[in-house]
């Protein structure tokens, strides 16, 4: 699953230990579709909950999925041309793992943040159209934080495409623009890849594949300032080498 021999995971969770550390609320914008990305939140995780920090783990799943159960409602069985990385095998298994630890007593709370899955083609229940017309950013704040709220002293840590995460609200009000002025200390970091796949959903009625991934000249681990660049994320955390992971089949 790491294949950038450079730099291990251990490697990049030290450059994040600082953060860690500080139960900062941290935001990771994930490029959708690779297995690195929710490994990294999963040793991420790991890391906190050894050190005896209570975790609140906000992810781009519907908030329809009851992801206490684990990976288990109808957005992972999806059919293929509605597959995206959002779904993947990665993500499930993410999930999965969470409830399980969460089940055996560790101090963790996934938050499905995003806005109510519907089928395509199916009835809109009458409880989730008020909830449709909303802005899924606003509805992912809202969702999250009324977890962090119960939870003040936990350590927050999200995974979400990158134009949630970027506090750069000029364009709309994302995610990450809503939630810094509650949380001065968040810090957002811009998911990089160098090379590898990601699996991709290339438009309506096709299925998804996995895609090669440029090379940047970049280096791995993670970077961040105190205050975020023009595209909103105060740095980046870059996994080299990345593997593509197809979508869930439960």
């Amino acid at each position: 699953m790491w294949e950038d021999s450079a730099m291990s995971m251990d490697d990049v969770l030290a450059d994040l230990e600082p953060l860690l550390m500080r139960r900062r609320v941290i935001l990771i914008g994930e490029p959708h579709g690779t297995n690195e990305f929710p490994a990294l939140v999963s040793a991420m995780v790991d890391q906190l909950v050894a050190s005896g920090t209570s975790v609140i783990l906000g992810l781009e799943v519907p908030m329809t999925e009851e992801v206490e159960l684990g990976a288990v409602g109808s957005f992972w069985s999806r059919s293929a041309e509605f597959q995206d990385g959002r779904s993947s095998q990665a993500m499930a298994d993410l999930v999965n793992e969470m409830s399980q630890r969460r089940r055996s007593g560790d101090a963790i709370e996934t938050v499905a943040m995003d806005g109510p899955w519907v089928a395509p083609g199916s009835k809109v229940p009458l409880q989730h159209l008020d909830l449709l017309e909303q802005s899924r950013d606003e509805l992912m704040a809202t969702n999250l934080l009324q977890v962090m709220d119960r939870t003040p002293r936990a350590c927050t840590i999200v995974l979400a495409g990158s134009m949630h995460t970027s506090t750069n609200g000029s364009a709309w009000r994302t995610l990450g623009s809503i939630l810094r002025p509650w949380f001065p200390i968040l810090v957002s970091l811009m998911g990089q890849l160098t090379g590898g796949e990601r699996w991709l959903l290339p438009g309506s009625g096709e299925s998804g594949y996995a895609a090669s991934v440029p090379t940047l000249d970049l280096p791995a681990g993670a970077l961040w300032a105190d205050e975020p660049g023009a595209d909103g994320h105060h740095g980046y955390v870059n996994l080299g080498a990345v593997t593509a992971s197809p979508p869930a089949s439960v």
